[in-house]
């Protein structure tokens, strides 16, 4: 399991923990590159968490970040199209090569839309279906 950002209700954290489900035990991960985040959606696609939207600790977020499971970096990638407006408190799910996004809020306007990333498209996207997290 994989925890990235967060806040106490003071302070937004960079921060990224994985626990290992065998061992019972967290590790505290150091990615080159930070994002503060908190009420942001995490989904598993392939080797990658497709972390959307959330909250810095300054202002909502409209950006999609992507978390390589193997190296446990963030990496740079580009979409196409309109993104969806800022928000946090939405939901993100896979589905059929298709990342949704549905309603949250950007702290002034609650959403009730529904927005689709293709990734068929995404040839970028390496196909790793097997792998594992290790931290030492």
């Amino acid at each position: 399991m994989i925890v990235l950002g967060g806040s106490d209700g003071r302070e937004c954290f960079p921060d990224v923990w994985v626990l290992d489900l065998d061992k019972l035990v967290w590790r505290e991960v150091k990615p080159d590159k930070t994002y503060r985040r908190l009420s942001h959606s995490s989904t598993q696609v392939g080797s990658y968490l497709f972390v959307m939207g959330g909250h810095d600790g300054n202002k909502y977020s409209h950006e999609l970040l992507l978390f390589n499971l193997v190296t446990l970096q963030f990496e740079p990638r580009s979409t196409q199209g309109r993104p969806p407006s800022s928000r946090g408190y939405h939901v993100t799910t896979l589905a059929d090569s298709r990342l949704w996004v549905f309603g949250g809020f950007d702290g002034h306007i609650v959403y009730d839309d529904v927005w689709i990333l293709d990734l068929a498209a995404a040839a970028y996207l390496p196909q790793v279906t097997s792998f594992g997290i290790f931290v030492e």
